[in-house]
């Protein structure tokens, strides 16, 4: 027996050993257990402070109000004037540059402002996208970042949440008096207005013939409409065109999803992404696939070289083989085009008929979110989505889209800020190119090319 000869002392022994067997085991799981959450909290760590830093990059460098504040300090505001720029509408691009637009002519009338809406496109039919259902401001951007980037960068113009806010606005001489901004130049060239700096005046004299005069007893209330890239933005200088644009911002919540995307494309993909900045190189391909069926009935593929996805996806093939990169960003709003575009692209590198065979991996913002934030995302609307991609496109290591969309256009004259070229075509012979984006074709490719050089804020 085991214990017979000297049953204290064994069992004693063995009990301890079974002690410090057991105590090992436990302070083994404890100890596990210890590691798991530890590990699974820096993660979550490190994935809060990303996404901070990421959501803080949406420009090149942060908003410099010194060019605004200069502008703004020579239009001689006035009390019981107000502006208002209702129902602006088309897509991100257009929307924004004509809000930004609106504004612009409301500091040269020296006038307040209400905060601008627009019209919201027909999620039937998103070819129509001057419907009369208005939307607020934050329907696509961040409201109070708005004013509180316009009141710090212009101090002298009052901004109000509705007409109603106005000081006497019950007592307004008439009902408003509609302008489009160009009516005083109808026959300016493509590059804009020649006199921009002539506006207030001829606009002083336009209200003069309406027998109005702007007193804060008897406001006005001028509306003003959509007009088309006639606003030469550079007129007041680089610095405001490259700083008033800023004062516009993504809402929240499509910058949070962007930056999660971003994060997702860090974890699989592209290491080398730098949150804190606004291109990472070496990291992945942004590419703007412009054949959505709003694209392609505005421009028609028999006459638009770049409406026939054979061309727009060769210019964009021969542009990921150029840069070398393995992962392929794509943004559209045609699930079957992205698809189609993956498939075409695997078998030209299988084929041998690009200069080197490598593995390309193609994602979109749909493959990279997940639970949660996927139904977040899917819970967007077609433009509400489009900031998301905006966003993601702006930080890629190198960029192309078309040069009949309003979109990259935005995205390249954005990321330009960061180039080492004044001019836009040093690089080749595209309508854009730097070393950061490309805007694919020259004139000869379309029957015209819209004036988005003179006229679009970045």
């Amino acid at each position: 027996m085991l214990c017979q000869d000297r049953p204290w002392v064994v069992c004693f022994s063995s009990a301890c050993l079974l002690v410090i067997i057991w105590s090992f085991r436990l302070f083994d799981v404890r100890d596990a257990f210890s590691i798991l959450v530890y590990d699974e909290s820096r993660k979550q760590h490190e994935e809060g402070v990303f996404l901070h830093q990421a959501m803080d990059v949406e420009f090149p460098a942060p908003i410099d109000y010194r060019p605004i504040r200069e502008v703004c300090a020579r239009a001689q505001f006035r009390p019981g004037l107000l502006f208002t720029c209702e129902e602006q509408h088309g897509g991100i691009g257009m929307v924004r540059n004509q809000i930004l637009k609106c504004v612009r002519y409301a500091i040269h009338g020296g006038g307040a402002i209400v905060v601008p809406s627009m019209a919201l496109r027909n999620a039937s039919d998103i070819t129509d996208i001057e419907t009369a259902t208005e939307v607020p401001l934050d329907y696509m951007f961040d409201r109070q970042a708005f004013i509180t980037r316009l009141s710090e960068g212009c101090p002298e113009m009052r901004i109000y949440d509705r007409v109603e806010d106005f000081p006497s606005y019950e007592q307004r001489v008439e009902e408003p008096l509609a302008l489009v901004g160009d009516q005083f130049e109808p026959d300016h060239p493509r590059e804009g207005l020649r006199h921009p700096g002539q506006w207030r005046r001829s606009f002083d004299e336009w209200l003069a013939k309406q027998s109005v005069k702007v007193r804060p007893d008897a406001p006005v209330h001028v509306r003003l409409e959509q007009s088309f890239l006639e606003y030469p933005v550079r007129v007041d200088g680089d610095a405001f065109a490259r700083e008033f644009g800023k004062v516009l911002s993504f809402r929240d919540d499509t910058r949070e999803l962007a930056a999660k995307v971003l994060f997702k494309l860090k974890q699989r993909f592209a290491p080398s992404i730098d949150p804190t900045k606004a291109i990472s190189p070496d990291a992945y391909y942004g590419c703007h696939l412009r054949l959505e069926k709003d694209a392609v009935d505005a421009w028609q593929p028999d006459e638009w070289r770049f409406s026939r996805m054979e061309d727009q996806f060769d210019e964009q093939f021969r542009n990921i083989e150029r840069t070398g990169l393995s992962t392929i960003y794509v943004a559209s709003g045609d699930q079957t085009v992205v698809d189609v575009f993956a498939e075409r692209l695997a078998a030209r590198l299988a084929s041998g008929s690009s200069s080197e065979k490598r593995n390309v991996t193609v994602v979109t913002k749909h493959d990279l979110l997940q639970g949660p934030d996927r139904r977040q995302l899917d819970s967007l609307t077609f433009d509400q989505q489009a900031l998301v991609d905006f966003l993601v496109l702006f930080r890629s290591s190198a960029f192309m889209g078309v040069a009949h969309s309003s979109f990259p256009w935005n995205i390249a004259l954005r990321r330009h800020e960061l180039s080492k070229y004044s001019q836009y075509g040093n690089e080749g012979s595209d309508l854009l190119r730097d070393e950061y984006s490309v805007i694919m074709g020259m004139e000869a490719d379309y029957p015209h090319v819209d004036p988005f050089v003179y006229g679009l804020w970045p």
